[in-house]
């Protein structure tokens, strides 16, 4: 199937609401590695989180992690597979040259290529404005363009990819902006890229990949499987990031402790962004917590609503 018509496929939503409802964002931190060939389904199997057979059998997108052989997080990415021999991978535009070497390393004599797109394809997210409702307006691909509602979570609207020095079009119906999007995820609770998954320093369920359709426990054996399989079974979790709010400003030093009214650590920020932040809590505790304190400004936390119920089971 040709990039068009696989776009042309993969679109939703035909909104008529105000164009100020929705907001469309260059992502400039995403970029896109292309790894193509007969194997190449196969190959990334073998290195991935998620099942590959998903994007095979139609899915337009797939959530994945990278992990090392110690089953910590080394990369987070969304794989798109617009033609039955290619697949591109979305990463952190700062670690796309050690993601390309770290699956250079595993190729050995199979039969793909792993290309950067960096310079030819850029990355952009149509998502909904605060305090509004309704389908983002994504009305058709642009000529070799590739739109995907982004598979983690419906709230995070569409992933965009086209040409660089291309706008999406979406009909009039979107105000270009920046520095919007990480805010609208902080507040969903999503981490992304390397700032908020510290390479090699968390776990993949720390970084809800499994409420994030980003862990299959069934796909048999991959780099870093048997950490996480054994942890994703026994249920315990302690930590996980979680979204923090204010409407004062949030002091912004990444690794800042977060603490709780006696001053006992609750975990760590990750990242602000406007009047949200992101922050890698222990669950129990920070639900627990009268006041929770950054930098002595005092945050709100709260159990995102995608989390499944049983969550307060397995804490």
């Amino acid at each position: 199937m040709s990039l068009v018509k696989w776009a042309r496929f993969t679109r939703r939503c035909y909104s008529t609401s105000p164009k100020s409802h929705f907001l469309l964002e260059n992502l400039k931190s995403r970029a896109l590695i292309r790894v193509s060939g007969a194997e190449s389904g196969a190959f990334l199997q073998g290195l991935i989180t998620n099942d590959v057979r998903h994007l095979e059998n139609g899915a337009p997108g797939m959530f994945a992690m990278v992990l090392n052989k110690a089953g910590r997080v080394l990369y987070d990415t969304l794989i798109y597979h617009p033609t039955p021999e290619t697949f591109l991978l979305e990463c952190d535009t700062d670690i796309l040259q050690e993601l390309r070497k770290h699956l250079l390393l595993f190729r050995v004599r199979k039969k793909i290529s792993i290309d950067s797109l960096e310079s030819e394809m850029s990355v952009w997210a149509s998502f909904k404005a605060q305090g509004h409702d309704g389908d983002v307006p994504v009305r058709e691909a642009l000529e070799n363009g590739i739109i995907c509602q982004d598979p983690r979570l419906k709230d995070l609207g569409y992933r965009i990819l086209v040409p660089k020095s291309t706008i999406p079009d979406t009909s009039g119906q979107c105000d270009v902006v920046e520095d919007e999007y990480r805010s609208h995820r902080y507040g969903l609770g999503v981490g992304e890229g390397i700032i908020e998954h510290p390479p090699a320093k968390c776990f993949p369920l720390e970084a809800n990949c499994d409420y994030l359709h980003g862990l299959s426990v069934h796909k048999g054996c991959y780099l870093g499987q048997e950490f996480t399989a054994r942890t994703y079974h026994t249920g315990v979790v302690r930590k996980r990031l979680m979204p923090v709010t204010n409407s004062k400003q949030i002091p912004d030093k990444l690794d800042t402790n977060v603490e709780n009214e006696e001053g006992k650590n609750l975990g760590k920020l990750r990242g602000v962004a406007k009047d949200n932040a992101l922050a890698l809590l222990r669950v129990d505790s920070a639900l627990a917590a009268k006041k929770i304190l950054i930098g002595g400004t005092e945050v709100f936390t709260k159990k995102p609503s995608w989390w499944p119920q049983e969550m307060s089971k397995t804490q």
